[in-house]
């Protein structure tokens, strides 16, 4: 090939190149003009905030009571322990169970006194012996009065004898006291030795009564103190009490012999109970331990506590947030409000 077609050639290449570089860049200058123009962006609509979907209460205003309800027994007010003074009795027998009603004088046990019974007739009878003799020797004619000496003396020797057997067997028995009911019968049994100044049986008078509660739990008492009023369920209308026992109030050694009881019990004294009111009887009581007029409350289920520490949830401007409070007053289904909220704020419940 000549040199003057090598040089058109080489011409023909440099401008076809430089033709191509131009074209691509326009391209990239256009903005790619051929892909598809983007839409603008919208902003989004405005909504309005969700409402807070919650269970609320009113904080109000009103009269709170705290109280203490239950049932309790009627029991006798006082009880009286019957024990042998003497050991190394074998009893003979028992005559009552707890809750029979007995009447002043009547053998509740009796030990086994052996040929006590007989030797008691046996002496009646020399005793009566003895009087005649004395009798018909005051009355001879002519009265020796060194025999009528030793007559008497016969007679109060056996009077000696029959009241140191009979001292025996009232020793050997236990008989009430009163007229009144058995509270308590130990458990023992025919044929066992008894121990002296250990109780057999307590027995009260039904004249006196009282109530007696016992709770499950001590602190659902503890709110009580003695001489606060009670309301006594009655028949035929409401009788009035007072607490004469509470579990601080018993003294150490008794309640040693049953802390589980005296630690959960109270006693109330009735006011004029009715006649017909038997021992053993179940009646309901309430005992009002605190009380408020115009005090600030909230349902006791808006109340929350952790650690000590006591707390609402509050409504306010559609928001949620927590106040610390402080309490007073607590009832079953109330709360009353000393500090951190006002009446008319609303609070969530649980």
């Amino acid at each position: 090939m000549s040199m003057k077609k090598m040089r058109s050639l080489s011409k023909y290449v440099y401008v076809t190149c430089l033709l191509g570089v131009l074209t691509i860049t326009s391209i990239l200058l256009s903005g790619c003009t051929f892909l598809p123009k983007e839409e603008p962006v919208l902003a989004p609509p405005l909504t309005e905030p969700a409402q807070l979907d919650y269970k609320t209460a009113k904080v109000e205003k009103g009269e709170i009571i705290h109280s203490v309800k239950g049932v309790g027994s009627v029991v006798p007010k006082k009880n009286q322990d019957l024990y042998y003074s003497k050991d190394g009795g074998r009893l003979k027998d028992i005559n009552v169970v707890k809750g029979d009603t007995i009447e002043k004088g009547q053998i509740l046990a009796e030990l086994d006194t052996g040929n006590l019974a007989f030797e008691i007739e046996q002496a009646k009878l020399e005793l009566k012996k003895a009087e005649i003799r004395l009798q018909q020797m005051q009355n001879e004619e002519q009265p020796n009065k060194y025999a009528i000496e030793i007559g008497r003396l016969d007679v109060q020797g056996l009077k000696n004898r029959l009241a140191f057997l009979n001292n025996q067997l009232a020793e050997a028995r236990i008989t009430s006291p009163i007229n009144g009911i058995v509270t308590f019968v130990a458990d023992i049994h025919q044929g066992d030795i008894v121990p002296a100044f250990e109780s057999i049986f307590q027995v009260a008078e039904t004249t006196e009564l009282q109530l007696q509660y016992r709770a499950n739990d001590a602190a659902d008492i503890a709110d009580i103190t003695l001489g606060m009023e009670a309301t006594i369920e009655g028949d035929k209308e409401e009788l009035k009490g007072e607490v004469v026992q509470i579990p601080k109030s018993v003294p150490a050694d008794v309640a040693k012999k049953d802390p589980d009881f005296y630690g959960k019990a109270i006693f109330i004294d009735m006011e004029n109970p009715p006649e017909d009111m038997a021992v053993g009887k179940s009646i309901g009581f309430e005992i009002i331990t605190a009380q408020k007029k115009d005090a600030l409350i909230i349902p006791k289920n808006a109340l929350r506590s952790i650690i000590g520490r006591n707390y609402v949830q509050l409504i306010e401007d559609n928001t949620k947030r927590e106040i610390d409070i402080k309490v007073g007053i607590i009832s079953s289904t109330q709360v009353e409000v000393l500090e951190g909220l006002k009446e008319g704020d609303t609070v969530i419940i649980k």
